[in-house]
């Protein structure tokens, strides 16, 4: 995650070398999520990967609410996906009891994008109208109200189209022409990656499962090194325990067994198959990974303790 997250926040600043009139800054994950629930205003946009955006999504949607609040939309050069962010929600399916505001201002978003302005005013102004009322579905509102049903809900905006609310009333503007996109495309798009720096193979990471200790398993992967392998170290869930490591750490069945080339000659992908097959007479080999470096810079990261 070193590697690929700052890979993330380097692209980040290249492309905000492009737009100086934006204020771009970082802000370490976990002291994100704080100010987002003690200092919500300090924010306008927040750009992140998958897996943080995920987590992160699902705090900003506590913020307001809940799940049932938090609409999304994921938009490319071609193709455009609008839907809310809870997902199906297996478990309340077909009870009439869901908040449908969520994709109710998903397909809001997707009709601004079509160029449906004025379409898309009206229904968002009677979801607030409705909402200012107190008419609420059973996870969110007031308790002392008695909660509506998924239809009724729905019948209740629909009943309200054409009012206004008090706060945060939606301009009604023309539609107009909507985003435009290419709608033909005779082949599959590609991006290339070019490396600034020559890329070099200069070990590899197998994951092996093995019920032995440590110092057994470095003996045996020691014979399967070879004359252009070093063994490294031995991990268990990111931990070293061999050459170094602490008997009092608790193991598991699966390792991690880190070879490096000998004297950082490079390597290629037949040496690492050759090593794989050989390591194979003794252990499961469950997964493996390249150790890359691009020019004089590792891209891969230490196991603690290394």
């Amino acid at each position: 995650m070193k590697i690929t997250d700052g890979l993330f926040l380097d692209c980040f600043y290249e492309v905000a070398k492009e737009y100086p009139e934006l204020k771009a800054d970082d802000i370490i994950v976990d002291d994100l999520c704080m100010k987002l629930v003690t200092r919500p205003d300090l924010f306008d946009v927040v750009v992140l990967t998958n897996l943080q955006g995920d987590i992160v999504s699902d705090l900003c949607a506590g913020l307001v609410g809940g799940l049932g609040f938090a609409p999304s939309a994921n938009i490319g050069d071609h193709i455009a996906i609008f839907e809310a962010v809870h997902g199906t929600a297996p478990d309340i399916a077909g009870k009439n009891i869901a908040n449908p505001t969520a994709l109710l201002l998903s397909g809001l978003a997707m009709l601004r994008h079509l160029g449906l302005t004025e379409n898309a005013a009206i229904i968002e102004n009677a979801l607030l109208y409705t909402l200012e009322k107190g008419i609420h579905t059973g996870d969110f509102g007031d308790k002392n109200i008695p909660a509506v049903n998924t239809t009724e809900f729905a019948d209740a905006i629909i009943s309200n189209f054409g009012k206004t609310p008090e706060i945060g009333a939606r301009k009604i503007l023309a539609n107009k022409p909507g985003t435009p996109t290419p709608l033909k495309l005779e082949s599959n798009s590609m991006m290339i990656s070019k490396e600034d720096e020559v890329e070099t193979i200069v070990g590899v990471d197998l994951f092996i499962e093995s019920e032995e200790q440590p110092i057994a398993i470095a003996a045996k992967c020691q014979r399967h090194a070879g004359v252009k392998f070093n063994l490294i170290n031995i991990s268990n869930r990111g931990t070293q325990v061999w050459p170094t490591g602490s008997v009092y750490t608790n193991l598991v069945n699966q390792y991690n067994v880190r070879f490096e080339s000998i004297d950082d000659v490079p390597l290629n992908q037949q040496d690492v198959i050759g090593l794989y097959v050989s390591m194979s007479g003794n252990f499961k080999i469950c997964s493996f990974e390249l150790l890359n470096m691009w020019g004089n810079k590792k891209s891969y990261s230490l196991a603690q303790g290394q």
